[in-house]
Parts: structure tokens; sequence; C-alpha cells
């Protein structure tokens, strides 16, 4: 059954419909709202609040595409989150007793995830959406309310400011 066929039977009040949605979506929904917001707790936040709004609102829903409907609820979740809270990088602990290719795996990601919270938000959005989600461009586009070009030149850039950002930690380390 498609997604929109269960959200229908959704609006008329099928819990058993709704269920499977949330089992199909679950994990999508809460690692955008990870890699968006970068901090488990927002990203816990935003994901029941999202699922909340989806059942709240579903008499809104028009019948058009659920998954570019439910996704510009997930990310006016993330965008309000964000606003409304400062993000912290937590401080870790001593990895002196892991084995040095674990290290340095963490590591990297360590970089990844602070060269990704340096980026403008909307170009973040957009990488995030594009590379970890597998939407396409025109996806995003409706997800996010901006033309195609708008998107690419989003994710172009993303990437750009990736490289720059990442080139020390890369090639000066040795990671």
């Amino acid at each position: 059954m498609s997604d929109d066929d269960l959200f229908c039977l959704t609006q008329n009040g099928d819990m058993e419909a709704f269920n499977v949605l949330f089992k199909r979506y679950e994990r999508k929904v809460y690692m955008y709202c990870m890699r968006v917001l970068l901090d488990e707790d927002m990203a816990h936040d935003a994901f029941q609040e999202a699922f909340m709004r989806l059942y709240e609102h579903r008499m809104s829903y028009d019948g058009r595409n659920f998954m570019v409907w439910f996704f510009t609820i997930v990310r006016n979740v993330c965008l309000n989150l964000r606003r409304n809270k400062k993000v912290t990088v937590p401080f870790e602990t001593s990895r002196a007793n892991e084995s040095p290719a674990k290290v340095t795996d963490v590591v990297l990601h360590e970089h990844i995830v602070l060269a990704l919270n340096q980026l403008p938000i909307d170009h973040r959005e957009a990488l995030v959406l594009y590379e970890y989600d597998g939407y396409s461009y025109q996806e995003i586009a409706n997800i996010t309310g901006v033309s195609i070009a708008t998107v690419k030149i989003r994710i172009f850039r993303a990437r750009k400011l990736l490289r720059t950002l990442l080139h020390p930690v890369v090639y000066d380390n040795g990671v």
C-alpha cells in the first residue's frame, strides 16, 4: 500500500495505517533530524514533534505527495528547534585505550560533524537530504520550497565548503 493510501486511512482514524507509516519513516526522519541538528537530544525532540504534528495536522493533507508534505513538516520542526536552542558540541572523554584505526575513524567523523555544523543551515540541509537521505533535486526543492537551481547551488556550495574545511584534516594529518 502506498504512503498516500496509508495516510488517507490515517485521516479516517485508522491507527494501524499510521503505525505502518511510522515504521516506514522513523529511521529516515530521525537520521535527517540528527544530521541537520547535530545534537542527539534535539534530534530526538524533533523526531517526536514531527510525528505529533503529522498526526495533529493530518486533516490538512491535500493528497498530493505524502513524503514531500511530511518532510516539509520535519524540516520546519528542525528549523524551529535550531532557532530556539543553542547547539553545543559535547566534550568527549579520552580514547587512549582504543585502537589507532578506530581512533582515526572517530576523529575523522568528529571533524566531519564539526565541518557540517559550520555550513549555513540551508546548505547543510540540502546536502543531507541529497547525500544521506537520497532525495532528488526536485524532491528537495519541494520540501524546502525553493527552485531546483537553488537546490543545486546549495549542494555545490556545501560540498565546496566541506572540501575546504576538511582538506587540512585529511591531507595535513594523514587521516
